[in-house]
C-alpha cells in the first residue's frame, strides 16, 4: 500500500468509529515514520521520541495506540529499555471491513429514521415543518368566504 492508501484507509475507519485528535496524530506520525524508513516493518520507534515529537504525554500515546490497535489499523509490541525500543506495523485491513462498515452504516441511518419518525406528529389538518419548527396549516376558499 502507499501512502495515500493508508490515509483513506484510516479515514474510513474513522468516518465510522470517531477518533480523538491524539489517535490521529499518532497514525499520522507513524506513516511518516515508515515512509521515512522505506515501509520496512515493523518500524523501531521509542515512545519517548514519539511524546516528543507529537508534544504529548506517555499516557496519551500509550491510549492512542492501543485504540489503534484495536481498531486493526495498527500493530505494535511494547519496548524494553531505551535500547530496544517498541516496534510498529500499519496494517491493511481486508474487504470485510468495507461490508462491516457498510452495515454499520445502514444500522446508524436505520436508527436516525426511527428517532425522526417518532418525534414527530402528523395529522390530516396541520402538518408541522420539521426545519422551521413552524405548523402549516392549509387554507381553503371557505374559510374566507364565511368572514364577509
Amino acid at each position: 500500500m502507499t501512502y495515500i492508501d493508508y490515509m483513506n484507509q484510516f479515514w474510513r475507519v474513522a468516518s465510522v468509529q470517531p477518533m480523538p485528535a491524539s489517535e490521529v496524530a499518532l497514525y499520522a506520525f507513524l506513516i511518516n515514520e515508515c515512509n521515512a524508513r522505506y515501509w520496512k516493518m515493523p518500524v523501531p520507534c521509542s515512545t519517548f521520541y514519539i511524546c516528543e515529537s507529537l508534544r504529548m504525554s506517555k499516557q496519551t500515546v500509550m491510549t492512542a495506540r492501543k485504540h489503534l490497535a484495536e481498531k486493526g489499523l495498527i500493530l505494535f509490541t511494547n519496548g524494553k529499555s531505551r535500547f530496544l525500543p517498541s516496534e510498529y506495523s500499519l496494517l491493511e485491513l481486508t474487504a470485510n471491513l468495507t461490508h462491516d462498515l457498510t452495515l454499520n452504516n445502514k444500522n446508524r441511518d436505520k436508527d436516525s429514521i426511527k428517532a425522526q419518525t417518532s418525534n414527530s406528529h402528523y395529522d390530516s389538518v396541520s402538518v408541522k415543518n420539521r426545519r422551521r419548527a413552524v405548523e402549516v396549516h392549509p387554507a381553503t376558499a371557505e374559510d374566507y368566504e364565511a368572514a364577509f
